[in-house]
């Protein structure tokens, strides 16, 4: 809907995904960021991927191969660096192999996926709302975020989006989305019908 105005569909046929639900937005309340980095989200993340490993569910992927663990920082390196210490420190390095772990920035995923992948906002609003985020490389960077995970997302973040984010702001789109992803396929099927309706019109 950002990127591509609502002209592209995903292809994925969700009833063929056992992971419920396909969209998770998990808010780590207390955060404060050190630079580029929010230690409390890294740790939250960290300790979702190492328990998820040892859930019967995030075994194997529809495939039947072990499924694969991906986290995407949004803001830097360095976010994605720290969440992929705290991983090995709690995840040994053969289960880390075989879940094909992979930690970094959105553009490290550009052409590549994983099973499950958790997104990390990093962002908090400390110091009160944040200043609006809907600029073109931002754009970029979500929607390849947005589209690494087969099977399962999650958005891990500290903020609340009705009070610290304005309506147009790209993290609050992709935390409400996530919160209702039902609503975008409405909002598209209205628009769809909206254009068929005019043209039958005309």
């Amino acid at each position: 809907m950002i990127s591509y105005d609502g002209r592209i569909k995903p292809l994925r046929d969700a009833s063929r995904v056992h992971l419920r639900p396909h969209t998770i937005a998990h808010r780590v309340s207390g955060s404060s960021r050190d630079g580029k980095i929010n230690r409390q989200e890294a740790l939250t993340v960290a300790s979702l991927v190492a328990a998820a490993i040892e859930q019967p569910e995030y075994k194997k992927n529809d495939a039947g191969q072990p499924l694969s663990f991906g986290v995407v920082s949004l803001v830097g390196d360095e976010q994605a660096i720290e969440i992929d210490n705290l991983i090995r420190a709690h995840v040994s390095p053969d289960r880390y192999e075989l879940h094909r772990v992979l930690c970094g920035n959105a553009a490290q995923f550009q052409g590549d996926e994983r099973d499950v992948v958790f997104i990390s906002l990093v962002d908090t609003a400390q110091h009160g709302a944040l200043s609006l985020r809907d600029q073109e490389l931002f754009k970029q960077r979500f929607n390849v975020a947005a589209s690494r995970a087969r099977d399962q997302m999650w958005i891990v973040h500290s903020l609340s989006p009705n009070n610290d984010l304005k309506p147009d702001d790209l993290r609050r789109q992709l935390i409400e989305h996530t919160e209702d992803p039902a609503l975008l396929m409405r909002a598209l099927e209205e628009r769809k019908s909206g254009r068929s309706r005019a043209s039958n019109a005309k």
